[in-house]
């Protein structure tokens, strides 16, 4: 099963938020992504009510009303049934069902776009190539993409645990380079590469533009 069709089961889309969010530790890492977000897209410049985001691939929604204040969202999500577990009133003007590997948007219909807790659940390289591509086409402005980021503490300390055998788990993650590649391919260039938290987080934002 690809792991897009895991989010389309009911069930997996009921159990999502209270399994994503149930935790005060993880409401508050939830938090930290979004005043993150809000600072490199004030540093964008724009006006809120001027600008459009697409938030990719959207879920439930929260980030989607987290986003608001710094524009007008649009949620895509290949999962309808995630997008029914918005909270009533949930401040995303529109939702859409849609893969990210072919938008139904025309080209450089957004101001910005933002894509958390996606890109590297997708294992093939050229997955990951067609959707930065993707993305990129449509977005005129920034593109902000998270990604796992080799050069933090939390990551050394994952592979130094999984090299002495203290942990099966380990997850392989980007170094700058490897960033910078794929988005080449994509026709996108690194404006810049944001550590959520080099301590406490193994994530990173990457700012990224269509090439010229």
């Amino acid at each position: 099963m690809r792991k897009e069709d895991r989010w389309k089961d009911a069930r997996v889309a009921a159990e999502y938020d209270e399994r994503r969010f149930g935790s005060a530790l993880s409401r508050r890492k939830h938090a930290r992504d979004v005043r993150l977000l809000g600072r490199i897209l004030r540093r964008a410049g724009g006006g809120a009510g001027e600008r459009w985001i697409l938030d990719l691939p959207c879920g439930t929604c929260r980030l989607s009303a987290a986003l608001a204040t710094a524009g007008r969202v649009v949620g895509a999500d290949v999962s309808l049934e995630m997008m029914r577990q918005a909270p009533p009133g949930t401040a995303s003007p529109a939702r859409l069902q849609a893969s990210a590997f072919a938008l139904p948007f025309r080209d450089g219909a957004f101001d910005a776009a933002v894509s958390m807790r996606f890109l590297f659940h997708l294992d093939d390289a050229e997955e990951r190539v067609r959707v930065l591509r993707e993305v990129g086409r449509v977005t005129a402005g920034p593109v902000l993409v998270q990604v796992r980021y080799r050069h933090t503490w939390k990551h050394a300390g994952r592979w130094l645990r999984s090299r002495v055998g203290l942990s099966r788990r380990y997850r392989p993650s980007s170094s700058r380079a490897d960033v910078e590649r794929e988005l080449r391919a994509a026709n996108l260039e690194l404006i810049d590469l944001v550590p959520v938290s080099r301590l406490f987080s193994d994530k990173a934002v990457l700012i990224a533009r269509a090439m010229s």
